[in-house]
């Protein structure tokens, strides 16, 4: 299994608008990282219908038909992303195949990538740990399926 870790942020501008009438509507943000070789994307955890109006690609569409056949949608404290590649030598964050799932009462992360152009197609199912000095560039949660202190 490869190694990935998560971290959840609280989205510090969370509300505020970015235009006439568009809200920033995800409460939490985020990283997911991929050891060997090293991949990171990017998450913004939104409620779950405002993650289902956020589609955008074909892709995204399929994605949404599978999982309105489970009951997803009415789990409370549910937050939803869509997944970013981000290239750091380029900073450029662009769109990639898969989605995130964050129950908060459950206290599990679900993340699948089906990204093939970097080698990428997989599923994880992590157990979340809050963290106990959140705050500014703090994150809020960690997943992980390795042990971080030794994460070089």
């Amino acid at each position: 299994m490869r190694e990935v870790a998560i971290r959840g942020f609280i989205n510090e501008k969370f509300g505020s608008t970015y235009g006439k009438g568009l809200f920033r509507r995800a409460p939490y943000t985020g990283s997911v990282e991929l050891h060997n070789p090293r991949q990171k994307y990017l998450v913004d955890f939104y409620s779950y219908r405002d993650w289902e109006f956020s589609a955008k690609s074909d892709a995204q569409i399929e994605v949404l038909k599978k999982v309105d056949q489970t009951d997803l949608a009415k789990a409370p404290n549910v937050f939803m992303s869509w997944l970013y590649h981000w290239d750091p030598v380029a900073r450029v964050k662009t769109s990639a195949n898969g989605f995130c799932v964050y129950g908060q009462d459950s206290q599990e992360v679900y993340l699948s990538i089906d990204d093939p152009e970097r080698g990428i197609s997989d599923e994880w199912t992590l157990d979340t740990q809050h963290c106990k000095n959140a705050g500014p560039k703090k994150p809020v949660f960690i997943a992980a399926n390795v042990d971080l202190t030794v994460w070089q």
